[in-house]
C-alpha cells in the first residue's frame, strides 16, 4: 500500500517566537489521528532547513523513493559520535494510536505528541546543534517493520538511555520504503 501523505497548515509555527507547543501540537496530532488507523508507529521528525538543496516536495519524493531522508551516505548525522557504536538506520520515537487517539506516555511534558517534538527541536537541540529547528516533515513507519538498534560492541560506552531508545533499524534494509506508512507535511 502506498504511504499516505497529509498536509497540515500551521502558519503560526515558526522559530521567530517561542511556539505554543500545546496548540501547534494538538493541531498536528488531530490530523494524524484522523488520517492513520490504530496501531504502533515509529515517527521521525525532520526539518527542511537541514536539507537546503531540496524543496519540501523534493525531500518528500526522496523519502518516498528511499523510505528515509538518508540520501547521502557521506553526510554525518547529528550526534554521530554518540551513535556510531550502534547498528542503527534512523533516530526516531515510537507512539501508538488507539481508539483514534494518540496514546501519550509519561515522558510527554505537554498533552501532545507533536507539541513535545516541537519543544525538543526548539529548546533541547540547542545542546547538540546550537540552533533551533522547525519540523517540516514527520515520517511515519510501521513499528512492526523496525527494531531497536543494538550496540555493535557490547563493551563500548553507551549513549544516554533516552537517546539510545531513539535508535532504530529496518528489519528489511533492502526495502526500507515497505516500512513507510505516511508522511505529514507541516506547512508554514
Amino acid at each position: 500500500m502506498a504511504p499516505k501523505i497529509i498536509e497540515v497548515q500551521v502558519p503560526e509555527y515558526n522559530l521567530s517566537t517561542k511556539p505554543d507547543y500545546l496548540n501547534v501540537g494538538q493541531k498536528v496530532d488531530t490530523e494524524i489521528e484522523k488520517n492513520f488507523p490504530d496501531g504502533l508507529y515509529v515517527c521521525r521528525a525532520i526539518g527542511k532547513d537541514d536539507h537546503p538543496n531540496f524543496s519540501l516536495d523534493g525531500l518528500v519524493d526522496i523519502i518516498l523513493k528511499n523510505g528515509t531522508d538518508k540520501y547521502d551516505s557521506k553526510r554525518k548525522e547529528v550526534c554521530f559520535e554518540d551513535f556510531s557504536m550502534y547498528d542503527h538506520d534512523i533516530q526516531a520515537g515510537d507512539f501508538e494510536i488507539k481508539n483514534h487517539k494518540i496514546i501519550l506516555d509519561d515522558s510527554n511534558i505537554y498533552y501532545s505528541m507533536f507539541g513535545d517534538i516541537v519543544k525538543k527541536f526548539y529548546e533541547n537541540v540547542l545542546l547538540d546543534r546550537g540552533f533551533k529547528v522547525r519540523i517540516d516533515i514527520l515520517i511515519l513507519y510501521d513499528a512492526n517493520k523496525l527494531t531497536r538498534a543494538q550496540k555493535i560492541d557490547p563493551n563500548a560506552e553507551s549513549a544516554r538511555p533516552e537517546l539510545e531508545e531513539c535508535l532504530y533499524k529496518f528489519k528489511n534494509p533492502e526495502h526500507k520504503q515497505d516500512a513507510l506508512v505516511g508522511i505529514v507535511k507541516i506547512l508554514r
